[in-house]
């Protein structure tokens, strides 16, 4: 049996027939789809292009195939494109397989609206269409219309879906309730194996002044901009800060002219896209996490940190709370409060070695061995549902 996928992530496709990607979407992360059944097929934007780049890792593969919406960016992209999405999707309705949505997505508000009736579908619940809209993106007018679009056609999915995944505990799930005889589990998209966890907690002799950051800078929704403020407040107390931003996007130009205007870019280093293993040596060179997020899900950059022992600041959007004490997690845009929460904690060592030990022992939960079970339990439910 097949399983069909959608995901909202940009994918690149090569002459050769082979799609590659950027993102944590490689072909590893597909197999955990494969361990119950027979193929994948991935609903998603492809850009066609003329050669791979030396960063890029391939997502498709044996058993793994996608299934090609046209590229698009933006909301004005989307309406461009809306009559060719629209034709790609209706043909996706034809496919043959369990239907799974990765949602908040606008595919996936479009594919509900084309399937025929009594078709079922799934969905994993990766994130807040509230949060993301509330954020400011779309602007205060059309981004409020968007915002309740958006919040009510995920609660009406997960109302009517056949089984629904989320990535939080409990924090999605209030929001976005199942319906009452709905599969119902939650599990987080990370791939954790024993080797991605440090073996110990981390002893602070001296107080904290390596940051780092890890999200897209493509859209602002883990609030750099609010990080970098607050940075300047610290570094204003004491120039031996340093924080590594470790991401990319069309907003990393705007980001280190913010840097420059804030006299705080020699205190700044901007990876770029580096591979994961440059990502996780990152994390072990550095004494404290910190992501500042305007919207989540339950951030799995956060908790790759925590499995290497750092000391974490979030803020309280989406799943982060459900990581962090109060203490730590600041309220979204307030970028006074991310500097007090940062000042105390970095200056703490006592604070900061204990909350080495908390994040290690919190991260554990999320091993991959302990999450492949619940995502297997629920895929193979979502099978016997559809045979």
């Amino acid at each position: 049996m097949n399983i069909l996928v959608s995901c909202e992530f940009h994918f690149s496709q090569t002459p050769d027939g082979q799609v590659w990607t950027t993102s944590s979407f490689n072909y590893n992360f597909w197999l955990r789809y494969l361990s119950c059944f027979d193929n994948v097929v991935v609903i998603a934007r492809v850009k066609q292009v003329a050669l791979a780049q030396p960063e890029w890792v391939l997502s498709s593969g044996q058993s793994v195939a996608f299934f090609n919406l046209p590229e698009y960016l933006g909301l004005f992209g989307l309406i461009r494109t809306l009559p060719k999405l629209i034709y790609r999707l209706h043909q996706a309705t034809k496919l043959e397989g369990v239907l799974l949505f990765r949602v908040p997505s606008q595919s996936a508000n479009i594919l509900t609206k084309l399937l025929p009736s009594g078709k079922k579908y799934a969905l994993e619940v990766v994130g807040d269409p509230e949060d993301v809209f509330s954020s400011g993106v779309g602007g205060k007018i059309l981004g409020g219309v968007l915002k309740f679009l958006s919040t009510r056609s995920l609660k009406q999915q997960c109302k009517n879906a056949a089984g629904v995944s989320y990535v939080t505990k409990s924090y999605l799930q209030q929001k976005y309730p199942a319906g009452k005889n709905t599969i119902t589990s939650h599990y987080s998209s990370l791939q954790l194996n024993k080797k991605s966890f440090s073996s110990e907690a981390r002893q602070y002799n001296q107080p904290a002044r390596r940051l780092v950051f890890i999200g897209s800078l493509n859209q602002l929704y883990k609030a750099p901009d609010i990080l970098l403020k607050a940075f300047a407040k610290l570094v204003n107390n004491d120039t031996k800060y340093h924080l590594t931003i470790i991401g990319t996007g069309i907003h990393q130009n705007m980001l280190m002219q913010l840097a420059n205007e804030l006299t705080i870019k020699k205190n700044i280093t901007f990876t770029g896209e580096i591979n994961h293993q440059q990502v996780l040596e990152h994390l072990q060179q550095s004494e404290l996490f910190v992501l500042p997020s305007r919207t989540e899900g339950l951030p799995r950059a956060m908790i790759e940190a925590m499995a290497q022992a750092l000391p974490c600041i979030g803020s309280n959007a989406g799943g982060i709370p459900e990581l962090l004490a109060p203490d730590f997690c600041v309220p979204i845009n307030d970028i006074d409060a991310l500097y007090s929460a940062l000042d105390k904690l970095c200056n703490n060592t006592k604070l900061l070695s204990a909350q080495s030990t908390i994040n290690l022992a919190t991260s554990i939960d999320y091993q991959e061995d302990v999450l492949a079970k619940r995502r297997s339990d629920f895929y193979g439910k979502l099978k016997e549902l559809n045979s």
